[in-house]
């Protein structure tokens, strides 16, 4: 059973179970533990030094900066005094206390992953459909894998479960994630969107009676959707600049450049649709994907690839209304506007899943010594044992 893993836990105000909790999972063979006290009252200072006796790290907010903030500063302390020499990280709550053999499941799928160099990251999964599982985990969790599935192609069975181990050759890429509260876990989980998931069954727990929550349904719950939603939030607002850059460059060339000339209404359009496509094609590339690219072959392609996509949507939006209209009869404006709704969405998931794909070969000449040594050791030790787990999720296979 694989063990060396770091466990991190942030804690606000935990409960003193916290402490028998920790002690149990070192009766089990873990031995390092990163626990983040987040600006904790002074009356539960006596649960800290009780943690720090069983030989656990404590490390101290001065004030509560949120789930997010404390375990980022887990992970630089995991960076700063365990890299390298541990299978990499397994995030806990403090207030919802997984069962240990839980815990030995991930770990032992951790253990795996670095094994044999996949590196991707390992989600512990509830059965959401289950008597004990509470209203608000079992509708937020459906809302949540519908949209992790349609705005990103990725088949996550429970991406709330805030469970992770997260490879060591990955701990550096989550410190440098934005956020401070528990939409954090969000963007972590989305940032391993294009490397892979795998992901561990583990057991539905129940908050410990009278134990203090941190989480707060409602002000989290808009924290989180929208941290799911603002790539889609930024992408249509580039969609729609575009449309009105469209009309206004169209007002331009046929009112001014090409007035009484003829032809002015196919010029005007034309140009004005090649202006337009250009810049929504730079905003979209930088600021809703991110898109980089190792050649300039790779920038191009993806340029040309975007303008077909938009001539394509273009062609199929004239068509389709006209179909429409010629069958069912009535306005063209209301069947304009359900085909172009249905083409926003299709246009956003092909960019997503294939023009603006990250392309890049190259990765950090550290990191890839790193999973060289690690494939290396896999082929020593030969074939890595089966992880727990239900299996791997590639995005791209989704």
């Amino acid at each position: 059973m694989g063990t060396n893993a770091v466990i991190v836990i942030p804690a606000l105000n935990p409960p003193l179970s916290l402490v028998n909790y920790v002690g149990s999972l070192m009766d089990r063979g873990f031995s390092r533990f990163i626990i983040v006290n987040d600006g904790s009252r002074t009356d539960k200072l006596p649960v800290f030094m009780k943690l720090k006796r069983l030989g656990a790290v404590v490390v101290d907010h001065e004030m509560n900066r949120g789930q997010g903030a404390a375990l980022r500063t887990g992970f630089q302390y995991y960076l700063d005094h365990y890299q390298g020499e541990a299978d990499g990280v397994i995030t806990l709550n403090a207030d919802r206390q997984i069962y240990p053999e839980d815990v030995e499941k991930v770990a032992s799928s951790l253990h795996n992953e670095q094994a044999m160099g996949s590196f991707a990251l390992v989600v512990g999964t509830r059965d959401l459909n289950g008597k004990l599982v509470g209203d608000y985990d079992y509708r937020m969790g459906g809302i949540m894998k519908l949209l992790y599935h349609m705005l990103m192609g990725v088949r996550l069975n429970d991406p709330l479960s805030g469970v992770f181990g997260i490879p060591d050759l990955r701990v550096r890429q989550c410190v440098d994630i934005e956020g401070d509260g528990y939409a954090y876990a969000t963007s972590l989980t989305m940032s391993f969107e294009k490397i892979g998931f795998l992901q561990v069954p583990i057991e539905y727990v129940l908050y410990e009676e009278g134990v203090e929550k941190t989480f707060q349904k409602v002000a989290d719950t808009i924290r989180i959707l929208y941290t799911i939603f603002k790539k889609f939030i930024l992408y249509s607002i580039t969609s729609v600049s575009a449309s009105i850059l469209d009309v206004i460059m169209f007002s331009i060339f046929t009112g001014i450049t090409f007035r009484g000339k003829p032809f002015a209404i196919i010029y005007g359009t034309v140009l004005a649709r090649l202006i337009s496509a250009s810049a929504n094609y730079l905003l979209t590339k930088h600021f809703v994907f991110h898109f980089k690219s190792d050649s300039a072959q790779g920038n191009t392609k993806s340029a040309g690839a975007f303008m077909i996509l938009s001539a394509a949507q273009c062609m199929c939006s004239a068509l389709a209304v006209t179909a429409m209209k010629a069958l069912l009869g009535g306005s063209a404006v209301g069947f304009k506007v359900l085909v172009d709704m249905t083409l926003f969405f299709v246009s956003y998931k092909l960019q997503h899943k294939y023009i603006f794909k990250d392309d890049r070969k190259k990765e950090d000449p550290e990191l890839e010594e790193q999973k060289k040594l690690a494939q290396k050791h896999a082929q020593e030790e030969g074939p890595a044992g089966t992880a727990i787990a239900e299996g791997q999720n590639n995005p791209d296979q989704a």
